[in-house]
């Protein structure tokens, strides 16, 4: 039977239309020749009733204009009119007139019936076919689709729709589940996209709230005793150095908000980019970014593509970041490594710096994962948060995990 359930949801909804209505003339045509059969033996019994024509009897009758004899043999009729002569007349004609009037009438029902019954035989066993077709073939499916439908309009979507089978109901089915899964799948997503930009609000309120606090009680010291003159004018040097680089810092992280916030608006463009020149201007990055800092910087590539197709901007702002928190981390050294496959773009800075913390390696990508709040780790997570959303972007990932022999290591991908 469970074979049987199997094929018959394989096979095309047309098709088993055609099959149930064969089936439905099939048996209406057995019905109706059994039902007109039937009939035919009543009319049958009618013409050969007692009392009125018997076969193989002759009566003459009084009708029309003449005199009609009427003889009944085994198998034909004949009639005569008397009084003009013989004069052959239909056999079906010549026996309906042959009986008596309340014969006639009820041969004629008999006659209207056995015409008639086959017809609504044929279009009641189609129907009863059409009723099967519907109940075993499409109602099923239809309410399946239209509680999914009623489901999704009241934003319900953590169901499946699941209709086995092969044919077109089956095959609609499953596209509507991969409606529903893309939707699901979106509507995911932008409840990621909301609860992070709750996070980087958060975020951004509570990392303005120490800078803004330190330039308020600077200024408040520099308005009580300048007008005073009791502050030496080293102090007061030192006081406004302090107060810049507070400057400097709020001015560094409203950037980096500002490009978080813009994250949802990045768009990928690719190109067809040389690897030397891209190589090339990486490596020019790196100088210019380890120039300050007493920390050898080493990169190295193993690309043999001759063109990288990527979008050179995104990569190279990628870089950036992990190369500037590679300086804040370092002690003495960081390298930088590029690789690449048919189908990958990998960027690799690693550090020889204190590494990550257990909960960094699990949230430091997050956008509101400050780390320990120190002048080395100031922003920590923002700028990975930026990494990882343009990796992804990109068609890749951000990684992060600890070299064997201790320090950072960052590991960006890129789709080719």
């Amino acid at each position: 039977m469970g074979k049987i359930k199997a094929w018959y949801r394989s096979i095309p909804i047309w098709l088993a239309f055609i099959l149930f209505a064969l089936a439905g003339l099939g048996a209406s045509a057995f019905l109706a020749n059994r039902v007109t059969g039937a009939k035919y033996y009543e009319l049958v019994q009618l013409k050969s009733g007692t009392g009125y024509l018997n076969a193989g009897s002759s009566e003459s009758f009084q009708e029309w204009e003449g005199t009609y004899k009427v003889t009944v043999p085994a198998d034909t009729v004949d009639v005569s009119v008397l009084s003009e002569g013989s004069t052959s007349v239909n056999q079906y004609w010549a026996e309906i007139d042959a009986l008596p009037q309340n014969v006639k009438a009820e041969y004629r029902y008999t006659m209207t019936e056995a015409k008639l019954v086959p017809v609504l035989i044929y279009v009641t066993g189609l129907l009863l076919a059409s009723m099967l077709f519907w109940f075993t073939k499409l109602r099923k499916p239809l309410r399946m689709l239209e509680t999914a439908s009623e489901r999704i309009a009241a934003n319900e979507l953590d169901f499946s729709l699941d209709y086995p089978g092969h044919d077109e109901m089956a095959r609609l089915c499953a596209a509507f589940e991969r409606m529903r899964s893309a939707l699901d799948e979106n509507n995911r997503h932008m409840l990621r996209m909301i609860d992070e930009q709750h996070q980087l609000n958060d975020a951004y309120t509570h990392d303005l709230r120490t800078p803004i606090a330190v330039l308020k009680g600077y200024t408040d010291t520099l308005t009580e005793y300048l007008p005073t003159d009791r502050l030496p004018k080293e102090r007061v040097l030192e006081t406004v150095h302090t107060m810049s680089a507070h400057v400097e810092r709020l001015e560094q992280f409203v950037n980096s908000m500002n490009t978080a916030q813009k994250l949802a608006d990045l768009t990928i463009r690719r190109e067809s980019v040389p690897t030397g020149d891209f190589v090339r201007g990486l490596r020019e990055t790196t100088a210019l970014l380890c120039e300050k800092q007493d920390i050898a910087c080493d990169m190295t590539d193993d690309i043999e593509a001759e063109a990288l197709n990527i979008d050179p901007a995104a990569v190279t702002q990628v870089y950036e970041n992990l190369l500037g928190n590679a300086l804040r981390f370092a002690k003495t050294r960081i390298a930088a490594q590029l690789e690449s496959d048919v189908e990958t773009l990998t960027l690799r800075v690693a550090d020889d710096g204190r590494g990550f913390q257990e909960k960094e390696l699990v949230s430091a990508a997050k956008p509101y994962f400050s780390g320990e709040q120190t002048e080395k780790t100031y922003h920590f997570g923002l700028g990975l948060y930026i990494c990882q959303a343009i990796c992804e972007k990109h068609g890749g990932g951000l990684e992060l995990k600890n070299a064997e022999d201790g320090g950072a290591v960052v590991t960006a991908r890129f789709s080719l």
